[in-house]
């Protein structure tokens, strides 16, 4: 588990999901790349929009794929999973409903990562609070929503009095990581909810900045993008209400944060900005043909980063859950492909040494060359999809 800082965070989520001790054995993992990482070092796993479908554990037609997917970043050895939001579709709109497939659902995808030993932390996306947008008797549900996850993710409960559980923050080793809940009351195209920071939470979040300032790195997470454009596949593209001049963003760049971890667009965008790299990434199990997921290994003077991708083929008819937006109900991965594993498709080095940081040695979607110039939509299914690159040896 490493050196965690357990009284500042209330641990006790982490410890209950690590004593998973089932041993699994790794297929189709890629190949280490150079690494200077050092003994002292460790490493986490960002994989937002995992599953962000509602599913059962097993799930029949689906269970072949996620053992490939899961057991390929259990051998990266991670002390825990990143989650940026959207665990489920979520698409429950009564009050019986929420209760109903919350108490079926959630245990199910807690079920599976235990399964695979991977300790997480997750935040919350807009699936878990019934998916945008939000007219006023959906916007009347978000507090039955966020119950729900705050009830079976057991995130730590140090956020602001009115986001328990769903804004949080804690520390392992010299890294201080923040998780924030974008999803506020407020009218704007998506009705009574907008994706922001501000008020209360905003207060939080430089508060607990400014309390561990002597954190050698500082990673936030959120569910949405705030820097664009981005490239989005299968995706309602919500974005963070004012972007790089929101009051979020600016909070980021006075601390001097290192990263922003976010999902919504099920597909790779990487944006460096102020110092700041966002990581826009993840993908749609049963609806697209890729996925992906973002090893992070620490050191007390660098990250190394490095995205990797794996191929995957959903088909059949639509598999059933509530709401009409379904997957299908078949996800499998070709033997050549498991075979093969996932595929690097980017790397950078954060460094850091007196009197700064710096990103080096980007390949692949951290090169800049690769940043959109517009926003770039791409279809479900196989019928469009986002570029294939390798990396630029």
């Amino acid at each position: 588990m490493g050196n965690v800082r357990e009284s500042d965070v209330g641990m006790r989520h982490l410890f209950r999901v690590a004593v998973v001790l089932l041993a699994v054995m790794p297929l189709g993992v890629a190949a280490e790349t150079p690494s200077r990482a050092t003994a002292a070092s460790w490493t986490f796993v960002s994989m937002p929009d995992f599953l962000n479908v509602d599913t059962d554990y097993p799930q029949p037609g689906w269970e072949p794929a996620l053992e490939v997917i899961l057991t390929s970043v259990k051998a990266e050895k991670p002390e825990f999973l990143l989650v940026a939001g959207d665990l489920v579709m979520g698409h429950w709109y009564t009050s019986d409903e929420i209760k109903q497939y919350g108490e079926r659902y959630y245990p199910a995808w807690i079920q599976r990562l235990e399964h695979y030993g991977l300790p997480f932390y997750a935040a919350i996306g807009d699936h878990e609070l019934g998916d945008n947008p939000w007219p006023d008797w959906k916007t009347a549900l978000v507090p039955e929503y966020k119950e729900q996850f705050r009830r079976y993710l057991k995130m730590p409960e140090n956020g602001p009095a009115h986001m328990l559980g769903t804004a949080f923050w804690w520390r392992c080793r010299e890294v201080l990581f923040v998780a924030v809940d974008v999803f506020e009351k407020a009218q704007g195209k998506q009705g009574g909810i907008t994706a922001q920071v501000t008020g209360k939470q905003l207060a939080w979040l430089e508060r607990v900045l400014t309390e561990n300032a002597d954190a050698q790195h500082l990673i936030v997470m959120g569910h949405t993008p705030v820097l664009g454009p981005v490239r989005a596949w299968s995706s309602s593209r919500l974005m963070l209400k004012g972007g790089r001049e929101s009051p979020f963003w600016q909070t980021l760049k006075r601390h001097d944060v290192d990263l922003y971890l976010c999902g919504e667009v099920h597909a790779i965008t990487c944006i460096e900005r102020d110092g700041i790299m966002q990581i826009a990434h993840g993908g749609l199990v049963g609806y697209n043909t890729r996925t992906n997921y973002l090893v992070g290994k620490v050191s007390s003077d660098r990250i190394e980063l490095e995205l990797k991708e794996i191929d995957m083929m959903p088909s059949g008819k639509k598999l059933w859950q509530p709401g009409t937006n379904r997957p299908l109900e078949n996800v499998t991965i070709s033997e050549k492909v498991r075979q093969r594993g996932f595929v690097s498709v980017g790397r950078v080095v954060l460094e850091k040494d007196s009197p700064g940081k710096r990103f080096s040695g980007a390949k692949g979607y951290f090169s800049r060359k690769y940043e959109p110039t517009e926003p770039v939509f791409y279809r479900p299914y196989g019928q469009s999809e986002p570029p294939r690159l390798k990396l630029d040896e």
